[in-house]
């Protein structure tokens, strides 16, 4: 929360009135505390009691304090609270009541203002009100949402119950809002085993419960919130749970037989209550199965994967619990996917036993051409969805296997259709597309290639069969295959046949535009296709058509959010076209105006966060945004603004992998960031906090192994390992510097030898050789540094490596080429603070010399 919204919700603290009350008063409606007055009495228990309040200033709103008493409060540090008090404001989320003030006062005594959410309680509103069971599971996928939500903020709640969960009728529907995190511990202070066996017993985890040194984490909360889910069921379904231990939920789902438990173990249980339970779907029990095992590896890794579970079940799709196979996913899918006819469903069977079957019938039932033609019109849109968005689904969890064999049998089928028709060849056209889509997620580039150039030459057919008869959803499919098979150039690094389909897919979408000029449907294609076009010009090295590519695209997108402004998906679209166009300023020397582009990037995002904060992918785009902010601001020699940017891309990233350490992405993001941050401490001269950081870049422990060996992790370890020489030898410890130094140049000339065409690889070895002036081998380092960097100089460099060459020039006394590539750095505006010290110390007083 910054401070202005801060300074509105809390204009003065509750503690000042509840200074004056002594150990036994006793609180009466009416009285004041603070900018308080209170009105009745909420509730009380074990822990404090609950009222309902005035806020009289700056404004006046219902809030509900909760004030501890002092035997629930004694054993909490005033330091600890006080820290969690700061991230409990920072909650700002549609299913958690929003803490407005809290705070501690002096004999311990706790007290929260919060917002007052009029509603009833999860059990109770599960009992009062009729709710369908897909709107129960609705409601308890946004209560993961908001649990998930503070998990990302550092805070675990420990108490999550139906008690703690309140639900508000906003617009006419019910809302969850998690309250009362008066127990929540933080993320870090958890694992430490601190307060551990706070909370409700019911709902507390074994290692809650049973209080270890290996201590807590967000899986604690996902326990609890398996504990929810199978209670919500049962009232949502009648079941009658009475004269049962809450306890033991895992036990009655067990008994229910979905667990691989023996049902003679639950003996204890009821018979009539097993029968009961069986009425829960089975995808819903092992959902809480997973929830509630009690080895906590076994769980969810997040809420966040809890909801998702949720979400699947509710659109019918397998959920992640249950490993049901391929028969598994084919029956879920036939229950979201319930073919209206008789007809539809022969369509699956002839899917599932072999479409080559079908291909067959439709070259011998001439006289039912027809019916023929249905078919396989059917069965092709089943295959669009088999191999397209179900198999979106599968790709995170690594089992496209799951749909090799479909794929393989619809391409056999696909292939041996041959007829011209428009309408054929488009839906024979697109199934190809999906195929060949999902052999590039599997890595089958060859296989790739072919599919597409068959999907090509069925429109080819088509188009040449009716001349001048193109219809939008050809031209559309046409573009959409010339993208794919272009890109398989692309990823090839071949660009000149890549440049030859993408500008095939400009005309296409510019035709497409021209055809559709009621609907964004060709500006959407135009854009896409000037944005392909200004990638591949960038990475050919010609950077101003790039540009002028990027400007066009982001013209269209803006435009198009001026009658869309809160299309999500157009926003980040628009901000990947801003963050390329703030590439292309780097390398056109505009390092400035290069900064104001990723400051643009970065609202842009900002205003797409606002939309949704849960989306990963912005959340992540908006910290790469803030990481290529920070290295502008050390290169323009903004050192401290740059210092707070990467604190906060190594925060963000830090959270994001303690909720999914499998994100490889973000594993080496945080790596790059410390790097950067470590460098930043270095430049201010901060050397032991840089050296503990770079430390911690060389010997990385939050890297998984597997990942380590990889020239992405290496990479940044070898530039570690030279930057933390330079703080050894800026610390006078010659001895120990000399061994990073030639560590560091070890590490570069492997990873030069394995990637002799990356630039960027090469601009950091010539730095690692260069960086130790006083090595008795420096004159062979430049001149091996020199020859790093020959490859590159004619092409269009950006100020790293143009900083290396003047370094390069000095040092083997080549001062005019070293004053030619000064001054282009001096236009940039570059002023990094290791460069501007390295020309201090070898000043040569021509007149010319960049001061």
């Amino acid at each position: 929360m910054n401070q202005k919204s801060d300074a509105s919700t809390r204009p003065a603290t509750l503690a000042e009135g509840l200074g004056a009350l002594d150990a036994d008063a006793t609180l009466a409606a009416g009285q004041r505390l603070g900018p308080y007055r209170l009105v009745r009495k909420l509730g009380e228990g074990g822990m404090g009691v609950v009222w309902l309040a005035d806020q009289l200033q700056p404004f006046e709103r219902k809030v509900a304090i909760k004030l501890s008493n002092r035997q629930s409060s004694s054993n909490m540090a005033n330091a600890y609270f006080e820290i969690e008090r700061q991230a409990l404001a920072q909650l700002v989320h549609p299913y958690i009541a929003q803490i407005y003030d809290a705070g501690m006062r002096s004999d311990g005594m706790l007290y929260f203002a919060m917002e007052y959410v009029e509603g009833s309680t999860l059990d109770e509103f599960l009992v009062d009100k009729p709710v369908s069971l897909d709107g129960c599971i609705g409601l308890l996928a946004q209560v993961c949402q908001g649990a998930h939500y503070a998990h990302q903020r550092g805070l675990i709640h420990r108490d999550l119950k139906p008690g703690n969960v309140l639900i508000a009728e906003v617009s006419g529907s019910p809302m969850p809002k998690i309250i009362d995190f008066g127990i929540a511990i933080g993320v870090d202070i958890a694992r430490t085993g601190s307060g551990a066996s706070a909370g409700t017993r019911a709902y507390m985890a074994p290692e809650q419960f049973n209080a270890s040194s290996t201590g807590l984490d967000l899986r604690a909360d996902v326990y609890a919130l398996g504990a929810i889910l199978i209670e919500a069921l049962c009232l949502q379904l009648k079941i009658p749970l009475d004269g049962v231990d809450s306890g033991t939920f895992r036990g009655l789902l067990s008994a229910a037989g979905t667990s691989a438990n023996p049902v003679n173990q639950h003996a204890h249980i009821p018979a009539r209550l097993r029968g009961e339970l069986r009425r829960i779907p089975k995808s819903l029990r092992a959902i809480a199965i997973k929830a509630l095992s009690e080895d906590r590896e076994a769980r969810y890794e997040s809420a966040a994967a809890m909801a998702d579970d949720l979400k699947r079940w509710r659109e019918r799709r397998p959920v992640l619990a249950i490993q049901g196979g391929k028969l598994y996913a084919l029956r879920c899918f036939v229950n979201r996917y319930r073919l209206a006819s008789a007809l539809g469903a022969a369509t699956l069977a002839a899917l599932v036993a072999g479409l080559i079957v079908a291909s067959y019938g439709l070259q011998q039932a001439k006289i039912a051409k027809a019916q023929a033609e249905t078919r396989r019109e059917q069965a092709e849109g089943l295959v669009d969805y088999m191999l397209g968005d179900f198999a979106a689904k599968l790709e995170p969890i690594g089992k496209l296997d799951l749909i090799d064999g479909v794929a393989n049998r619809a391409l056999e089928y696909l292939q041996s259709a041959n007829d011209a028709d428009q309408s054929s060849a488009i839906h024979r056209a697109a199934a190809l597309r999906t195929i060949g889509d999902v052999q590039t997620r599997r890595g089958q580039w060859t296989q790739a290639k072919s599919t597409f150039a068959l999907a090509d030459a069925a429109l080819t057919k088509a188009e040449q069969a009716n001349p001048g008869r193109m219809s939008a959803e050809l031209l559309f499919e046409r573009g959409q295959v010339a993208y794919w098979i272009g890109y398989t150039f692309y990823k090839d690094r071949d660009y000149v046949t890549a440049e030859i389909h993408w500008k095939r897919y400009l005309d296409l979408a510019e035709r497409l535009q021209l055809m559709t000029v009621k609907s964004s449907l060709g500006l959407v294609e135009l854009s896409s296709a000037l944005s392909n076009l200004g990638t591949l010009a960038y990475e050919s090295g010609r950077i101003t058509e790039a540009a002028t590519y990027f400007l066009k695209t982001i013209t269209i997108r803006e435009n198009l959010l001026e009658s869309a402004k809160d299309n999500q998906k157009l926003l980040l679209s628009l901000s990947r076209a801003v963050s390329w166009l703030g590439k292309t300023q780097e390398k056109q020397t505009d390092l400035s105006n290069a900064l104001i582009t990723y400051k643009r990037q970065l609202e842009i995002l900002e205003t797409a966060s606002h939309l949704n904060s849960e989306n990963a992918n912005i959340r992540t785009s908006l910290l790469f945004a803030k990481y290529w902010i920070g290295l502008l601001e050390i290169q323009l020699g903004f050192t401290t603004d740059s210092i707070k940017s990467f604190e906060q891309v190594s925060s963000g990233f830090d959270a994001l992998i303690k909720l999914d350490r499998t994100q490889t992405s973000w594993v080496r993001a945080l790596l790059l960031a410390k790097l950067e941050l470590a460098w930043g401490h270095y430049l201010n001269n901060e050397y032991e906090l840089a050296a503990t950081i770079l430390t911690e870049c060389i010997q990385p422990i939050f890297i998984p192994p597997d990942l380590l060996p990889t020239f992405a992790i290496q990479r940044p370890i070898a530039v570690a390992k030279f930057r933390y020489a330079l703080v050894l030898a800026a610390q006078g410890k010659k001895k120990s510097a000399l061994a990073h130094f030639e560590a560091a140049q070890n590490s570069f000339t492997k990873l030069v030898s394995d990637n002799p065409n990356d630039e960027k690889t090469a601009i950091y070895a010539a730095f690692g050789l260069i960086a130790n002036e006083n090595s008795p081998d420096l004159a062979s380092n430049v001149s091996r540094a020199q020859a790093l960097l020959e490859p590159f100089i004619k092409k269009q460099i950006d100020a790293n490596a143009l900083d290396a060459l003047v370094r390069i020039n000095v040092l083997s006394g080549k001062i005019k080429s070293a004053r030619a590539f000064a001054l282009k750095l001096e236009g940039m505006r570059y002023n990094h603070p290791d460069y501007r010290a390295f020309l201090a110390r070898h000043r040569k007083g021509e007149r010319s010399w960049p001061n």
